[in-house]
């Protein structure tokens, strides 16, 4: 099983090549869902696409996760109904339930359904844009926590019995919203699980051919490598082809040279592929065949392109070290906060939750150290 992320900024062709990608794996025989959390999809296959997925192909079917009212959400709606049940008003409650980053929630854990019970090979998820998406692991983090926070087991007390009595419909309610909310919260830590699990999930990132493809490889570099998610390419799009020598393209050929040269060298190991721009924007199966071509060449899409470093351990001299390695970071904008159950890492305004082994717990984060591009943090006795 394999799940594709891909983002990056407006206008730099993500749904045409998260399409092109899912057309060329089910063409390979792979049964594949291409799954889209915009409305971009269905415009690069060329086909409409509801909430549910739809079969457009051999090997083939898609959807697209859209947020109107009508449209199912089990994250958002349990939101709704706790908030109503607890005495907020109606229309209030819907207000907090559509906040920044619940709508997402809702969305990836139908891609964690769609990946445990479609049946599916590949993945392909043509994703949010890339501020979004990079800003997508600290809110499943964030609601993951608060669930936590909300549903630890607690103590009864000697009035639950009366409360229970007098107020038994209540009562029933609310076991029916924590079991839920309880089970949310599994659900929430399978698919973290999922998508920081490197044989599983890469992000690829799509860049336009200018002068932004170098800060934003950085940015995803740093970004994704702080939440332990593996991104394994990179992809300049919109090159112009090697055939197109008219001195009227030398400029810009000249401009889209110097941004897949700085996205190179920003990306290190990591490779970065090429999309060759068309003469008019690639729609439907067939066009995108030969998009797929140009950017994957031999190479086959289903597969880890490139390994990142993970987080990990190691013991000396009775201090346990957790080592973190973050391209591009510096010190000055990190800092570390030692939490109940782990260690947050700030950095450049995000806040990754570290989650430490069970004999590691009792211990403080006595000092950290950070020697580009490894942060260290050492817990000692």
């Amino acid at each position: 099983m394999r799940i594709i992320l891909f983002t990056g900024r407006g206008g730099s062709g993500v749904s045409t090549i998260a399409a092109a990608t899912a057309a060329t794996l089910a063409r390979s025989g792979r049964r594949t869902l291409a799954f889209g959390l915009g409305s971009g999809l269905g415009d690069a296959l060329g086909v409409p696409l509801m909430h549910e997925p739809r079969e457009i192909a051999p090997n083939l079917l898609a959807l697209e996760t859209r947020h109107g009212d009508d449209e199912p959400d089990e994250f958002r709606d349990w939101l709704e109904d706790l908030l109503e049940w607890r005495g907020v008003d109606p229309e209030l409650a819907d207000d907090l339930a559509a906040l920044p980053g619940a709508n997402q929630i809702g969305s990836m854990l139908n891609l964690a359904g769609q990946a445990e019970d479609g049946g599916y090979e590949a993945i392909v998820v043509d994703g949010l844009p890339l501020e979004e998406f990079l800003d997508l692991p600290p809110s499943l983090d964030a609601a993951a926590r608060w669930l936590e926070r909300l549903f630890e087991p607690r103590q009864s007390n000697v009035f639950e019995p009366f409360v229970r009595m007098f107020a038994a419909d209540y009562a029933e309610a609310g076991e029916e919203m924590l079991e839920s909310g309880r089970e949310l919260l599994g659900r929430l830590a399978d698919l973290r699980d999922l998508l920081t699990d490197p044989d599983v999930t890469s992000a690829r990132v799509v860049l336009r051919p200018d002068a932004t493809a170098a800060a934003d490889t950085r940015e995803s570099l740093t970004a994704l490598s702080l939440f332990s998610y593996a991104c394994d390419a990179f992809v300049v799009n919109q090159v112009l082809p090697d055939e197109v020598q008219d001195p009227f393209f030398e400029k810009l050929r000249s401009d889209r040279e110097r941004a897949l040269g700085g996205a190179r060298v920003a990306a290190g190991d990591a490779p970065v592929l090429t999309g060759t721009l068309a003469q008019t924007a690639p729609v439907g199966l067939a066009a995108l065949g030969p998009l797929a071509e140009s950017v994957y060449g031999n190479r086959m899409p289903a597969d880890v392109l490139h390994r990142t470093a993970v987080h990990s351990f190691s013991r000396r001299d009775g201090t346990f070290v957790m080592s973190l390695t973050l391209p591009f970071a510096e010190k000055k904008d990190l800092a570390v906060e030692q939490l109940d159950d782990g260690v947050a890492v700030h950095l450049n305004g995000r806040r990754a939750v570290l989650m430490l082994p069970p004999e590691v717990e009792s211990r403080e984060a006595s000092s950290w150290s950070f020697e580009p591009p490894e942060l260290k943090i050492n817990f000692g006795g």
